[in-house]
């Protein structure tokens, strides 16, 4: 659909301003250049409503005004000499090439970098049409550049007419690659249930085999024109024909499988919404259990504290009883002394009497005190050594509980999580699983092989898929540590 928009706007842009853009060249390159700069610092650091990212910018960052470019100076070429359209546009032929260049830059820019990396790393695993789709916007690359470059009159009148139509004739590959690139890079989108992808590969195929039969046909006519009249007619008509047919045919065996493709995506898709959802409550659960974690550690301070004040108080109140204690029995001490010196001889031999008799019942009540100490001491002695064996076969236990420990990570340069969790049984872990469903349809398929370096036993690094790796084993580590504290 961005594409269809782009190709509207260049028409009309080209429709309106072919005379300035041949007159004034320098200030169409100029803004063109200007226009880039600008999508590409917005694109970078802006954020904005995503119809304004794909229908406005987006027809700078995915080049498309500049494919735009490339598709109508295609087209030219395919015209029938003569006719008015072509006089308009052969004109600014040149021109528009260099400014199409131009506006590819912030496409260039933005995805360039990340994707030839990216290719140069993971090639032997990535998708077979992402793959051809970087390796054909390399070679695009290249071939814009000394195409652009030669389109310049001041360069181009340095080079003899021969060699530089010769460089310009490979401008066909250069359309050939486009469109590979284009239809390959649509049908990676397509993994993702991508309406727009679909109808853009649509288009570009439409477009594309349309250009084929009309340039082979002007060509064949040019060869064969002192031809026969009838017989050239006879011909144009039945071989237009049978190119369409051919062409219809090529077009159905591209655009079918993309449609199964869709079809399989938007399955996909609806099971990954599922896996999606489990996840985020897989997440918000983890954060509530932290939370939890955090006021349980609250409420264990605050309750310490309590009890530390409590017990303190508890002190200080019996140290007052006992000081109280200790006068009032210095006061009845100090009576009974008076008491004793006033009495008469039988009362101290009363006194003696009681005496004997007290210290009797005093030595009783001391031995049954000391029989209710020692078994006091002999139940403490077991209690000791009950809570000493408990405590021992804690201490010999790995983890702190049997159980399932979950927890996440970020894939670094990619920004989705991913969640590991583990279970773990008899004190040991039984099972390791990572949730990936986080992970964009491009990024999915490296996000699954890394997973499949997971296992009970712990976590081996998958090659090629460096950075879904790091996170899970970033997140297994963690999960392990959970479940140890």
């Amino acid at each position: 659909m961005v594409f269809i928009v782009g190709l509207i706007l260049m028409c009309v842009l080209v429709w309106l301003f072919a005379d300035q853009i041949k007159k004034y060249p320098a200030y169409f390159y100029a803004g063109a250049f200007i226009l880039t700069v600008i999508s590409y610092i917005v694109y970078k650091n802006v954020t904005m409503p995503e119809f304004v990212k794909t229908y406005l910018l987006g027809i700078f960052t995915t080049g498309t005004l500049g494919i735009a470019g490339f598709y109508i100076v295609m087209f030219t070429g395919a015209l029938r000499n003569g006719s008015p359209l072509i006089k308009k546009l052969m004109m600014i032929r040149g021109e528009l090439s260099i400014l199409s260049c131009i506006l590819m830059f912030a496409h260039l820019a933005i995805f360039g970098p990340s994707y030839i990396g990216m290719a140069a790393k993971n090639a032997s695993v990535m998708s077979k049409s992402l793959l051809v789709s970087i390796i054909c916007g390399t070679v695009l690359l290249v071939q814009m550049t000394y195409l652009g470059v030669t389109s310049v009159k001041v360069i181009r009148r340095k080079f003899k007419a021969k060699t530089w139509k010769k460089l310009q004739r490979t401008a066909y590959l250069f359309y050939f690659l486009t469109y590979v690139h284009g239809v390959t890079m649509q049908a990676t989108k397509i993994k993702s249930a991508d309406k727009s992808a679909l109808v853009t590969i649509i288009a570009y195929s439409i477009l594309f085999f349309t250009y084929v039969i009309m340039r082979v046909r002007k060509a064949l006519l040019a060869k064969y024109k002192k031809a026969d009249a009838l017989k050239v007619a006879k011909f144009d008509k039945i071989g237009t024909s049978i190119a369409g047919v051919l062409a219809v045919a090529l077009l159905c065996l591209i655009t079918i499988p993309q449609f199964s493709e869709y079809a399989e995506a938007s399955e996909r898709i609806e099971a990954r919404k599922k896996e999606a959802a489990e996840l985020q409550a897989m997440l918000d659960a983890l954060e509530e259990d932290e939370e939890v974690a955090a006021d349980s550690a609250e409420n264990v301070t605050g309750v310490a504290e309590e009890n530390a004040s409590e017990v303190a108080s508890s002190s200080d109140e019996a140290s007052s009883e006992n000081a109280s204690t200790t006068v009032d029995s210095s006061n009845a001490s100090s009576s009974n002394s008076a008491s004793t010196n006033t009495s008469g001889s039988a009362s101290a031999s009363a006194g003696s009497t009681g005496s004997s008799s007290s210290g009797s019942s005093t030595g009783s009540s001391g031995s049954s005190s000391a029989a209710s100490s020692s078994a006091g001491s002999s139940s403490a002695s077991q209690g000791s050594s009950s809570s000493t064996g408990s405590a021992q076969a804690e201490a010999t236990r790995t983890y702190k509980a049997d159980g399932s420990y979950s927890a996440s990570a970020t894939v670094e340069d990619y920004a989705y999580p991913i969640v590991v969790t583990i279970t773990i049984s008899n004190d040991k872990i039984v099972s390791a699983t990572a949730n990936i469903s986080a992970a964009s349809d491009l990024d999915y398929d490296f996000a699954e092989m890394a997973a499949g370096g997971l296992s009970a036993s712990g976590y081996s690094a998958v090659s090629g898929a460096t950075y879904s790796s790091a996170a899970i084993q970033k997140a297994y580590d963690a999960a392990v540590a959970k479940a140890k504290n």
